[in-house]
């Protein structure tokens, strides 16, 4: 539960405090006002009818012509508490009775009424305060005409004057006005408390729930839940939020386990892969590939800038001294091939041959362009080929053997032979010349085998020459005649007269013939027929390697050029680089091949290479 002085809380809190004291204030206004207006008319009242009495006493003493006795009853009045003044005019307004006695002989004529006005009371100020001044005209009476006249020449006899002292009444009205509004307001507190309480309860706790169960999500606690009892309109909202909670967390779960799947895939590939975001040149996804190129981990790679994870820049490149594909790739959306100098984390360099094309994907923000590089470490696959090519030359070895054996061991006969009848003295010069002739024969098949195994081995030399390709051919046939002839399989080929010339490494091409060659051996396990052929086809080399093997699916087909796959029919595993190192070879060259293979008939391996003639014809 969040605190209760949360933002919410304070501001509802001080909006009803607000509206509460606003209200209380209008209602307290309100109520002095008519309290104090009822009091004034109830102390009118009073005083009214307080004066009557007077008035009475004073009319006794008057018909008794009793004037000590009126003006001792004026002086007596007049010292009560609460009575200001209290006065006793003629009609003209003189005063003639008075409390205190220094108002007689003061006139007055403001308050000499109509004969038939009634009495009256209110609130003046005479100088000396507030007072509430009650004029009560003292009529004429039968009784009194002696004294005073005829009543209608002299209606009025005299008017009799209270000052009350306007400071105790109100005094008292604001005592009972505050002792109400008191009241009042605890009432209205006690309402607020039960309104607050009950809005805490129902409202604002809730809400704070929902607050805090929300703040989780945004940090990506995505197991929080809210907790609301009841089946109101927020216990609801409650509810709902906690299904979306879960919904979230399973689409979450799921994207995890796609990114996962996504980051494995990457992970699984021989070469590096990064993806760059174009607007901001940071790198967002890598596979691990490229963090073993470059040294560094995956956490550290995602997040750099493009130009700091392989370059170690601090700046981004300058496209007008390399090749930046972001730059490349702005007005043109073909892919880009181009080979880079990469840089370790330790400082080491390596050539790198980079593979980018750009991607845009739609986001919340709109469109975004990725670039999408695949980065090869040439320097690894000098070193992958070199590797395989040694391995599959280990399966000659057996071959090579027999190749050797056999001129070796007419070697051995003819060298027996000719010490035998040197010994014998019985050796002619021509039979010395045949035995020599025929031990040189022999020898050179020798160096010829190992000439074959030698070209094969060696490393590609990176540079260009003009390579034989019948001669490439032939020499790979008979490298693995053996093993042709100890699985069952019979090989042929077919070669033009005119030797076809292009420009390779001889090295990296009689690779490309032992793996196809050996790939229709695996595909043989029962034996069958190979053929291999040659052909001139315009300013091309066109080379058939052609099996009746156990043939392929279209499925395995479209995967045999990618890294690490294997599918031999004769159930050993193999190392799944053969055809990709053949491929990339090909292509290298600026050849193309292409296979064709049918289930239960067989496989064609069809590869075009530009000719050295044909290319030299284009260039004049």
């Amino acid at each position: 539960m969040t605190d209760a002085l949360s933002p919410l809380k304070r501001h509802i809190l001080i909006r009803l405090l607000l509206a509460a004291g606003v209200l209380s204030a209008l209602l307290l206004v309100v109520f002095l006002t008519a309290y104090r207006s009822q009091m004034v008319d109830e102390r009118s009242r009073a005083s009214l009818g307080f004066n009557l009495l007077l008035q009475a006493a004073l009319e006794n003493a008057m018909l008794k012509r009793d004037v000590p006795g009126l003006a001792d009853i004026v002086a007596r009045l007049g010292s009560q508490p609460g009575i200001r003044s209290v006065m006793i005019l003629n009609p003209l307004g003189e005063v003639r009775f008075a409390s205190p006695s220094d108002k007689i002989g003061l006139k007055l004529p403001a308050l000499v009424t109509a004969p038939d006005t009634p009495p009256s009371a209110e609130f003046r100020n005479d100088g000396g305060g507030e007072v509430l001044r009650s004029v009560n005209p003292v009529r004429n009476q039968p009784a009194c005409v002696p004294c005073h006249g005829a009543v209608a020449t002299h209606p009025v006899n005299g008017i009799l004057v209270v000052d009350y002292d306007a400071g105790e009444i109100r005094a008292q009205s604001w005592k009972s006005a505050l002792a109400f509004a008191g009241a009042g307001i605890g009432v209205l507190a006690l309402i607020l408390a039960v309104l607050w309480r009950s809005l805490s309860r129902r409202v604002l706790e809730p809400v704070a729930a929902l607050g805090a169960a929300s703040a989780a999500l945004e940090q990506g606690r995505l197991g929080e839940r809210v907790h609301l009892e009841g089946d109101d309109e927020l216990a609801q909202l409650g509810a709902r939020f906690n299904r979306m909670a879960e919904r979230l967390e399973a689409q979450m779960a799921r994207v995890r386990i796609h990114e996962a799947y996504l980051q494995d895939i990457l992970d699984g590939l021989p070469d590096g892969v990064r993806v760059i975001r174009a607007d901001n040149m940071e790198v967002v996804l890598a596979n691990h590939a490229f963090c073993e190129q470059v040294g560094r981990p995956i956490t550290e790679v995602v997040g750099l800038p493009c130009h700091r994870s392989s370059h170690n820049r601090t700046t981004p490149c300058v496209p007008t001294l390399v090749v930046c594909p972001l730059a490349e790739l702005k007005a043109c959306s073909a892919p880009l091939k181009f080979v880079h100098h990469h840089q370790r984390s330790d400082g080491s360099q390596f050539p790198a041959e980079v593979h980018a094309t750009v991607v845009e994907l739609d986001n919340a923000a709109g469109r975004t362009r990725y670039i999408v590089e695949s980065v090869r470490d040439l320097g690894q696959s000098v070193r992958i080929s070199h590797e395989q090519r040694l391995s599959e030359l280990g399966v000659l070895a057996a071959g090579i053997a027999h190749e050797i054996h056999n001129p070796l061991g007419s070697v051995r006969l003819g060298v027996q032979g000719l010490l035998r009848e040197v010994r014998e003295g019985r050796i002619l010069p021509e039979q010395i010349i045949d035995y020599m002739g025929l031990i040189d024969q022999e020898i050179d098949n020798c160096i010829a085998v190992t000439r074959r195994l030698l070209l094969l081995a060696r490393p590609p030399s990176g540079s260009l020459q003009l390579v034989v390709i019948n001669d490439a051919l032939s020499d790979t046939l008979r490298l693995l005649e053996f093993d042709a002839h100890a699985r069952g399989i019979t090989q042929q080929a077919e070669q033009p007269e005119l030797p076809l010339r292009l420009f390779a490494d001889e090295a990296e091409l009689r690779m490309i013939f032992l793996n196809l060659v050996q790939n229709a051996h695996h595909a043989m396990p029962e034996g069958g027929m190979l053929r291999a052929r040659l052909v001139h086809d315009g300013d091309h080399a066109q080379i058939e390697i052609t099996d009746n093997g156990v043939g392929m699916a279209a499925e395995t087909v479209a995967q045999i050029f990618d890294p690490f796959f294997s599918h031999r029919a004769d159930r050993i595993a193999g190392t799944g680089l053969g055809l990709t190192i053949v491929k990339n070879f090909v292509e290298r060259m600026g050849g193309t091949i292409t296979v064709a293979s049918t289930p239960s008939q067989g496989t064609i391996f069809t590869l075009r290479l530009p000719l050295a003639d044909g290319s030299l014809e284009n260039n004049t």
